[in-house]
């Protein structure tokens, strides 16, 4: 049996800052960091760019595994599987052996959202939620010249615009009717639909694929509409879900993501949770700024220093370089109205309550440098 201090679940963004920031403020900490994967230290934002830069997956490796837990003085289990936590014995079973710990991290993450398709799509849809992912993708795109993005959210749209900057013949089939349907009002919608379209993006709104013909290298899809197209591969961009197998065979409380509160802490003593896999105070929240906030905070707590995390308003930058956006969007149930100002590619959108009060907003173009001023007229998401 293997003993640590700390033990940490995963080596993506949320995985590693917690290392970082605990090896800040405690040198000598005993900590593990094991990963389902090869654990190398990348930057997963900006492999939606890397198809328009002609990037392999090796050329994200910022540092590999060995380079990271001798720079951190960690130990690192790359390609080793957590499959049961023990919560009373405090000890989780791995395929490379028993480790136990003092306190627990899950960092798990979280993994595509996987439609039903018609069965002649098997084996040329394909998701990219890591390296290993991103150089499936890129080799199964060699000698292709059609490819299809299943979503029109934040990634669906980067890879749109990547891949029709790379030279494919890209088309996007999504249920909502224009791009970034939950980020963007329609009207900012529609000028960054007009952008990529000038790119070549050819939209398919309202309807799903209904059914699928293999014919050599060309796949013909059929929507529910009747409307059809040809393509040679698919990216499927509909979402990711929390991965919460692990936190739920162990009885931890768990919502849209492994519920925690305000110190990032689970429902079983001594067990914390970060990252996409997290659900922080009713926020499942999957962006760079949120996580290392929470690491920051959570290193805090996990070093005798009590520390709630604070989350303020965070704008979401979309690397779409046929359009500059940047959103804030108010929550669902809110009530109100959008104004806007601007003109051509320029526009900053409000989004605000019957009183005047600044609940979301949206920008493009050269707009976008208002972001933060924008979000200081707003309150805390958590205080």
């Amino acid at each position: 049996m293997t003993y640590c201090h700390t033990l940490i679940i995963g080596a993506g963004h949320a995985g590693y800052s917690l290392a970082k920031e605990l090896r800040k403020l405690d040198p000598n900490r005993n900590i593990c960091l094991v990963s389902s994967d090869s654990a190398d230290y990348y930057s997963k934002p900006l492999l939606s760019n890397g198809f328009s830069k002609q990037k392999s997956a090796a050329d994200f490796i910022q540092k590999t595994a060995a380079q990271m837990a001798d720079e951190l003085n960690i130990a690192i289990w790359p390609h080793c599987q957590a499959e049961q936590i023990d919560t009373e014995q405090h000890q989780v079973q791995t395929n490379k052996g028993t480790i136990q710990y003092q306190q627990l991290v899950l960092a798990t993450g979280a993994s595509p959202v996987k439609l039903a398709l018609p069965p002649a799509t098997e084996g040329l849809v394909w998701s990219v939620n890591d390296l290993a992912d991103y150089q499936n993708f890129l080799q199964q795109s060699q000698g292709k010249q059609k490819i299809t993005v299943l979503g029109a959210g934040l990634v669906g749209i980067e890879y749109a615009n990547d891949l029709a900057a790379a030279g494919f013949q890209v088309s996007v089939i999504a249920l909502e009717q224009q791009p970034l349907a939950q980020l963007l009002p329609p009207l900012l919608g529609d000028v960054l639909q007009q952008q990529l379209k000038n790119l070549g993006v050819e939209f398919y709104w309202g309807s799903a694929i209904a059914d699928a013909e293999l014919t050599g290298q060309h796949l013909k899809l059929t929507l529910a509409d009747g409307r059809s197209l040809d393509t040679e591969l698919i990216l499927s961009a509909v979402g990711l879900k929390p991965n919460l197998q692990l936190a739920m065979q162990a009885g931890l409380d768990c919502g849209k993501g492994i519920k925690v509160n305000q110190t990032l802490a689970t429902s079983a003593t001594d067990i914390y949770a970060l990252g996409d896999c997290a659900e922080v105070c009713g926020y499942n929240l999957m962006y760079i700024q949120p996580i290392s906030l929470s690491a920051k905070a959570l290193a805090l707590t996990l070093t005798g220093q009590n520390s709630a995390v604070q989350f303020p308003v965070m704008p979401v930058i979309v690397k779409s370089p046929a359009l500059s956006v940047v959103s804030w969007p108010a929550a669902p149930q809110q009530q109100g109205e959008w104004s806007f100002e601007g003109h051509g590619l320029d526009w900053l959108a409000r989004f605000q309550s019957q009183s005047g009060q600044l609940l979301g907003f949206a920008l493009t173009g050269k707009m976008v440098a208002q972001r933060l001023r924008l979000a200081k007229e707003m309150p805390a998401l958590i205080a």
